[in-house]
């Protein structure tokens, strides 16, 4: 039994982590039951039939999937939850939760921090000319663009549509200009299955003195609109 569970917990998780849950759980139980079975029979003196061995066993393996199936869907709701569905990146949900502790962290104890916000050029364009698949497709390729551009202490998340949005702990105005400066050059230069795609940046930082979640997403949402009247596929700052 020992090696079977070893050989389930080497295949891939994504596919058998449900038998992996079953198989423990499920030993679990059947091992308990079973105890329970041998202490009548043989310490209590309590004639019991072969039934009264088999019926716990498959009792056990029963409450064992059921307990595996709903652990699992505790698992894939948290997922949904903390996770966009198309670019498995956050979702903006999670994102203003995050955000909200790092503000309240850095009233408490100090430091900074700075919001990027951006959008994807003339997206309603792609998916006129290009259909909603591939503006799907560009979605998932700028996410992953950005995701291997950033830092591993950055929170990335979709905010929504071809909106996206980035906290960059611990890091003033300076370096977020400087952030998104080379996350717009990265955009530019990736190669996308319809050719060139742009974005434009909005970069506030945030003032632990006049500063509240609102007010901070408020001013990237701005620098974003002043980006756009720009001409877009630029950077600005409020």
């Amino acid at each position: 039994m020992m090696k079977l569970l070893q050989n389930i917990k080497s295949l891939p998780v994504c596919n058998n982590k449900i038998f992996i849950y079953i198989a423990y759980i499920s030993l679990a139980c059947v091992f308990t039951a079973e105890l329970n079975v041998i202490h009548a029979r043989f310490l209590l003196g309590i004639e019991l039939s072969y039934l009264s061995f088999i019926m716990p066993t498959f009792a056990g393996i029963l409450f064992g999937y059921l307990l595996a199936r709903i652990k699992l869907l505790g698992e894939q709701l948290e997922e949904i939850a903390y996770t966009d569905s198309l670019t498995q990146i956050y979702s903006r949900l999670h994102f203003n939760r995050l955000l909200e502790s790092e503000i309240d962290k850095a009233k408490r104890y100090g430091g900074q921090l700075s919001i990027i916000f951006f959008d994807i050029d003339h997206f309603k364009q792609i998916n006129d000319t290009h259909g909603h698949p591939t503006g799907d497709v560009i979605l998932k390729e700028i996410a992953d663009v950005i995701s291997s551009a950033n830092r591993s202490s950055d929170v990335f998340a979709r905010y929504g549509g071809e909106e996206f949005i980035i906290l960059t702990a611990s890091t003033n105005i300076e370096g977020a200009m400087e952030h998104a400066q080379r996350l717009k050059q990265d955009i530019e230069q990736h190669r996308f299955p319809i050719g060139r795609v742009t974005a434009s940046f909005g970069v506030a930082g945030f003032d632990p003195a006049s500063d509240d979640q609102e007010s901070l997403l408020e001013r990237a949402d701005k620098a974003l609109y002043q980006a756009k009247s720009d001409g877009r596929n630029c950077v600005r700052q409020l």
